[in-house]
């Protein structure tokens, strides 16, 4: 059933998003801080790149760090107030090619248009979505 289902959905896009969408999600239905290792094992995750996902997601406040042996991760914002595109916005930025930095074949500025124009409505439909939404619609 569980394969029936992910055949039906499709796939959950960048790998850096769905980790830090899951990861939101369980720290936003948790009461407590959640550990780093707990999250990625969780997730099935390497637990380097879960941090490296939630010290973006601190440093635009999105997440809390608390050190220390006793530390953990948990949500600084409500679940409702936190757009699919905010934290697309906070890890995706990185990840573009400027047309101009490959050899040209003169198709690159119109793909480039394309792209571009594709990426302002997938970010638009994201910012439809909070993480309150994925809480709402998850299957147990």
């Amino acid at each position: 059933m569980t394969m029936q289902l992910l055949i039906q959905s499709g796939d959950l896009g960048p790998k850096w998003f769905h980790v830090a969408l899951r990861a939101i999600v369980l720290m936003a239905e948790s009461n407590e801080l959640l550990k780093s290792n707990y999250i990625a094992e969780t997730l099935g995750e390497d637990a380097t790149f879960v941090r490296k996902i939630l010290a973006k997601l601190a440093e635009q406040d999105y997440v809390q760090a608390h050190s220390g042996r006793y530390g953990g991760y948990c949500l600084n914002k409500a679940p409702a107030q936190i757009t699919m595109q905010d934290i697309y916005s906070v890890l995706g930025n990185n990840n573009e090619t400027p047309y101009w930095s490959v050899p040209s074949t003169g198709s690159e500025r119109f793909i480039s248009m394309i792209i571009a124009k594709a990426e302002k409505t997938f970010q638009s439909v994201l910012a439809d979505f909070t993480i309150q939404d994925i809480l709402d619609n998850r299957s147990k």
